[in-house]
């Protein structure tokens, strides 16, 4: 057994090895890399007041969620789709009544109750719903035929691209803001990226402060613009053996497509900050993995190497610092723009 173990040992080191010389030889010319996103209209003195202010907020638990928000996601792309890219992960039980049910660029959630099953995003398309997100759904021992509802969190494809096909043969209800309603129809009829997919059917439109409830489930929704005209954030409660949690999901925390957007969003940032704080959350659930490394504390919880803690359970301190991180990374990226954040 020893010798075994050494020869797949130095398997690995060969291959390491191999894999290394062949990243040493130069794919390309210098002049080929891609480079960082430069922003020449910047207000530099106003980017280096909010980072810092980011930065001092973050401390040493949220770098992290700072790196990827405040440098990584506006300023290196190919990190970006590096890091978010479509691939399969295993589905994962977050808590007593909450599991991960998505893939590795993009977040669905399965909220149990003991009236059926509320889903949280349905992925990019009908392929992804009937071949990743149902089938997640059975492997964690979830009946599909119990979806009731299935929550848009905002008008791009990767979120509602699967929930047609939840609605044609689950007959789950689909629920949206107004605005992103109209988001998905325009879309459907344009030449952009989301125009091969067919919406789901106008069901249940969402307005700010609605709840839905289901068994023993109450979620409460908020429409929060920035990142669309009508992202819907919620609050729920998750158990954890049988302890009851607050959990918030910021619909569109990614910022917004322009200066105008951008303004919007830091409102409805600072607006989520007091909801959450008044109703004390204390658990980040994100709509895509990489806002908070999910993917890799899932796979901490399937090995149980979690030290006897759910990495999904921030506090409710560090909760509200991740939202004000979020906040001056918005600030950041306006005085990025040349843009005035009003908050100086």
């Amino acid at each position: 057994m020893a010798g075994i173990a050494r020869g797949h040992a130095a398997l690995f080191l060969i291959g390491a090895s191999v894999a290394l010389a062949a990243r040493a030889q130069p794919a390309n010319r210098v002049a080929d890399y891609p480079s960082q996103t430069a922003y020449p209209p910047e207000d530099r003195a106003a980017v280096a007041r909010h980072l810092a202010r980011a930065y001092a907020i973050a401390g040493s638990d949220l770098w992290s969620e700072f790196r990827w928000r405040c440098l990584i996601s506006p300023l290196d792309p190919a990190t970006v789709w590096g890091v978010q890219h479509n691939g399969l992960v295993p589905a994962t039980r977050l808590f007593d009544n909450l599991y991960s049910i998505g893939q590795n660029a993009v977040s669905a959630y399965a909220l149990d109750t003991a009236g059926g099953i509320i889903v949280i995003d349905s992925l990019n398309n009908e392929d992804e719903a009937r071949e990743i997100l149902v089938p997640n759904m059975v492997a964690l021992g979830l009946d599909p035929k119990r979806i009731r509802y299935v929550i848009v969190t905002h008008g791009h494809g990767d979120h509602y691209g699967g929930a047609k096909y939840l609605q044609d043969n689950y007959g789950a209800r689909i629920v949206a803001s107004a605005a992103d309603w109209q988001m998905m129809e325009e879309a459907q009829h344009g030449t952009g990226p989301f125009a091969q997919l067919v919406p789901p059917r106008k069901d249940m439109v969402a307005k700010d402060g609605d709840t839905i409830s289901l068994g023993d489930i109450t979620v409460r929704l908020y429409i929060t613009p920035g990142h669309t005209p009508g992202t819907l954030s919620m609050i729920f409660p998750v158990f954890e053996d049988g302890k009851r949690h607050m959990a918030g999901l910021m619909g569109g925390s990614g910022g917004g497509r322009d200066a105008d957007a951008i303004r919007q969003q830091i409102s409805s940032l600072v607006r989520w900050e007091d909801l959450t704080r008044q109703a004390d959350v204390d658990t980040m659930i994100t709509n895509h993995p990489s806002h908070m490394d999910a993917t890799e504390r899932e796979v901490l919880m399937r090995y149980g190497a979690t030290n006897d803690t759910n990495p999904f359970i921030y506090g409710q301190d560090r909760y509200q610092r991740y939202f004000e991180v979020l906040t001056e990374c918005s600030r950041v990226q306006l005085a990025r723009l040349g843009e005035a954040s009003g908050s100086d």
